[in-house]
């Protein structure tokens, strides 16, 4: 019960992350291609972004930790030519979504930090575009090959 209730909270929470950062990035976008002054909705939308990145990231970790195919990957260990799902989940959406929230939580740091807001602006673009880059190929998509979900899971 407690595995089926977070993981219906992970894969809603995906859209929440994708919005936001589609929301920051736009923002960061916009103000570079019109310069403009780093304002106080810029800062808003990467806080929030990078908050609700991290707070997939620990229901994520959580999930990781209880789930089955997770344990069964790391007891059995299939090939991947053989069960692709299993390496997905057990080593590459693991390894590639830790780096991207860790790539948007430098570029957050860094754009906080810095003094110029074109700097901000195309601080804030690079990582969180890199980040979203990574998140889009991590995410088991309906059309994936590797391993595919639902769009939206039913209650």
């Amino acid at each position: 019960m407690v595995y089926s209730i977070t993981l219906l909270i992970h894969s809603y929470l995906r859209w929440l992350v994708l919005v936001s950062l589609l929301a920051v990035l736009a923002s960061a976008y916009a103000g570079l291609w019109r310069p403009r002054p780093y304002r106080p909705t810029d800062q808003l939308l990467r806080v929030v972004a990078t908050f609700i990145a991290h707070t997939q990231l620990l229901v994520g970790t959580y999930l990781y930790t209880i789930s089955p195919i997770i344990r069964y990957y790391w007891q059995y260990r299939p090939s991947f030519s053989k069960a692709p799902q299993f390496s997905f989940f057990g080593l590459i959406h693991l390894s590639l979504m830790l780096t991207a929230v860790i790539l948007i939580t430098i570029g957050s740091s860094k754009a906080k930090r810095q003094t110029d807001a074109q700097q901000q602006l195309k601080t804030t673009a690079i990582y969180f575009t890199i980040g979203l880059l990574l998140i889009l190929l991590a995410v088991p998509w309906p059309f994936s090959p590797l391993a595919n979900r639902p769009w939206f899971r039913p209650f």
